[in-house]
Formats: structure tokens, C-alpha cells, sequence
């Protein structure tokens, strides 16, 4: 199960797809790619 926009995470991958972990807050945020 992956974690939404301002989800809490550790990494990367614990966020869903077009988010990435910002390591600085825990949080998944956008990685600036669009849906394909």
C-alpha cells in the first residue's frame, strides 16, 4: 500500500507512483512527472 501526496514515508518507494520521499520531512511529495 503506498502512501499519497503527504503521506509519511522513509524512502521513495514507500510512496506511490509519481511521488517521491522528502527525506528532510517524511513526507511524499510530487517528483514533477506527469501521468502517462
Amino acid at each position: 500500500e503506498c502512501r499519497w501526496y503527504l503521506g509519511a514515508c522513509k524512502k521513495d518507494s514507500d510512496c506511490c507512483k509519481h511521488l517521491q520521499c522528502h527525506s528532510y520531512v517524511g513526507w511524499c511529495i510530487w517528483d514533477g512527472t506527469q501521468g502517462q
